[in-house]
């Protein structure tokens, strides 16, 4: 690795003002179109372009760059603690990779003076020294966007957008807009994300999406020119049936277990083992988000109001499953738990927190669980 950062600050600073003229640099800024190949793609990708032919530079540098194969890597990504760095293909491999990936990318080439390409290729020259070259990922503050966002800045002595008006769109909202045709990453981002992510942003926080930064980069006038260098190729982005949303198959869920709390009422049983699978998922499922709400550094992960829901004391029903005999400390669970999971029920439009309207068939199964079981333990 160390023979790997000399060989890259030794490239770049070979370009440096002082070895060649810098009027010939171009800085150009790329946009990858959101798209669906993995999870993190649909939000889509920035990335900045150095060409100067003089000098036989043409670099496409990347600060989006992870190590899927670090230990623990789900681990600490989950708890925030995962560093991103930036790296350098040549223009020539971006293309070739960005042809097989077959996705959208637009290039916009920037207008720079003399100053302002001294002061990025500068700072570029900073990213790449080693106690710079890593930095400490986070997802709506400091990304592959944010760094590109502040270079530009930094650059040019101008905001992209005003950094001080307070908009009307939130956190939340700008995330749904991305993943809108991929219900279940809705879902499941709607769960980990607490009521932080509802406060309004102002227009420069909203440059965390690479498609709010080219659309900001476009209306500084600082675009010469901007080209579609490569077009997704039979790219069909269909919208997921009905029956394939999370909302879907919540419903069904609750059908199931509606069906077999009535057949347990009328044939006098408990059917413990149906009532063991739904709080094993539901407690496992509060560990994680317990786990995001508590211990993440992730922002916008707390306070996060999902919890009076889903959450790890579950595991106390799942346990009272497993045995025969009723306990009292089982029937307690289940009392506040109908209660609370009753009041969340009234008081759905009253939370700080936009929950996710796909939450409630799985509240509900929880809910009518929870009472089946102190039904039939008044029943005896």
């Amino acid at each position: 690795m160390k023979r790997y950062l000399f060989f890259l600050l030794a490239f770049f600073a070979s370009f440096s003002a002082k070895a060649y003229p810098i009027d010939s640099l171009q800085v150009s800024m790329i946009t990858i179109v959101p798209h669906s190949n993995e999870i993190y793609t649909v939000y889509g990708h920035s990335a900045l372009h150095l060409s100067n032919p003089a000098q036989n530079l043409d670099a496409v540098l990347n600060w989006g760059t992870f190590n899927f194969h670090t230990p623990f890597f789900l681990y600490r990504f989950m708890k925030g603690e995962t560093d991103y760095f930036l790296s350098y293909v040549t223009y020539e491999e971006f293309i070739e990779y960005s042809q097989k990936e077959n996705i959208t990318v637009i290039e916009q080439q920037l207008e720079l003076s003399t100053e302002a390409k001294e002061q990025i290729f500068s700072l570029i020259i900073g990213n790449f020294l080693p106690e710079n070259l890593y930095y400490r990922y986070d997802f709506l503050y400091d990304n592959c966007t944010t760094r590109i966002r502040d270079l530009i800045e930094k650059g040019t002595g101008h905001y992209l957008a005003d950094p001080d008006t307070v908009g009307k769109v939130t956190y939340r909202e700008l995330l749904h807009d991305c993943t809108k045709p991929y219900p279940w990453i809705t879902f499941g981002l709607d769960l980990l994300i607490g009521s932080g992510a509802d406060a309004p942003v102002t227009p420069r926080q909203e440059l965390f999406l690479p498609m709010k930064l080219m659309d900001a980069v476009e209306n500084s006038s600082l675009v010469i020119s901007e080209n579609q260098i490569l077009t997704a190729q039979n790219r069909v982005e269909t919208q997921p049936k009905f029956w394939q949303s999370p909302w879907a198959a919540g419903i069904l869920l609750l059908l199931i277990y509606s069906t077999i709390i009535v057949f347990g009422i009328v044939k006098h049983r408990r059917f413990r083992g149906a009532l063991a699978v739904l709080f094993l998922v539901a407690g496992l499922s509060g560990i994680i988000i317990a786990f995001t709400t508590l211990f993440s550094l992730h922002p916008c992960t707390s306070p996060n109001w999902n919890l009076l829901w889903l959450h790890p004391f579950h595991l106390i029903a799942f346990a009272g499953c497993l045995f025969k005999k009723s306990y009292r400390w089982v029937f307690w669970y289940h009392a506040v738990n109908f209660v609370i999971l009753s009041a969340l029920l009234i008081g759905w439009h009253g939370l700080p927190q936009q929950l996710n309207i796909a939450d409630w068939p799985y509240i509900l199964c929880l809910w009518i669980a929870s009472g089946y079981w102190l039904y039939s333990v008044k029943r005896g």
